[in-house]
């Protein structure tokens, strides 16, 4: 089994450690052939990724490209802003987006309601069937609004109720990542999600170019789980295509 690209890196634009030719070096050495740069989304209060750096970022990923052989994607890691599904990226953004990711975080710019109605609550870790049934409504309405690629470490910050999420990502082709440096999916799960087949990615979140294409933490438990092999979207198959 081999990695085909990790989808899901950051870079000096958000609180990466690397600029985009160093991440795509280190893919480059150990075999990937493809990556995406996936900065924090641009409402994150502290890391957000601004929207006057993307020309300057396209042309980074084109002489990267130049120089590794690689296919390198322009991304984000967007926000959830509300219980209404709405994130931090604006119909005018897509133009530009090769893939959304979407993850929970807490720093996230948003109204007085929100805080109470959202953050605090998880936050100060309450699970109770209430609040996972809103934060699962979230995904739901978010994924049924935008073009999100990838759902990243699910049950990080917040939970969801997993098994009323398989008819949405099932219908939507939504990826289930397994994160290289946070997974919280449990066995029972992945097995879950693995009966239903649905579709999931193995990513780095790497922070650092040296942590692009560490995925041995979601790598072990396909192994041990044995999960179908097909069913993992990067293992042995590109997960993106260039548009012509």
């Amino acid at each position: 089994m081999l990695l085909f690209g990790d989808y899901h890196t950051h870079t000096i634009y958000s609180h990466g450690k690397g600029d985009i030719i160093d991440n795509a070096n280190v893919a480059k050495q150990k075999g990937l052939k493809q990556i995406a740069i996936t900065d924090h989304g641009f409402d994150h209060k502290l890391y957000a990724v601004s929207r006057d750096c993307i020309p300057e970022m396209k042309e980074k990923i084109l002489e990267a490209e130049k120089r590794t052989g690689l296919e390198i994607f322009l991304g984000v890691e967007a926000n959830f802003k509300n219980l209404d599904g709405e994130i931090d990226v604006l119909p005018e953004d897509l133009e530009f987006l090769d893939i959304i990711n979407l993850g929970f975080h807490r720093f996230v710019k948003c109204g007085t309601k929100d805080k109470f109605n959202l953050f605090y609550p998880n936050i100060l870790h309450i699970k109770t069937k209430s609040q996972i049934q809103k934060n699962t409504d979230m995904v739901i309405k978010a994924l049924e609004r935008y073009p999100i690629k990838t759902l990243v470490h699910l049950n990080y910050g917040f939970q969801v109720d997993l098994k009323k999420l398989v008819p949405i990502v099932l219908q939507k082709g939504t990826a289930i990542e397994i994160n290289g440096r946070k997974n919280c999916l449990t066995d029972k799960d992945i097995l879950l999600l693995a009966e239903k087949g649905v579709k999931m990615i193995l990513n780095s979140d790497a922070h650092s170019p040296q942590q692009v294409g560490e995925v041995n933490v979601g790598l072990n438990i396909v192994t041990r789980l044995n999960i179908p092999t097909e069913l993992i979207v990067n293992l042995d198959k590109n997960f993106l295509k260039k548009e012509i």
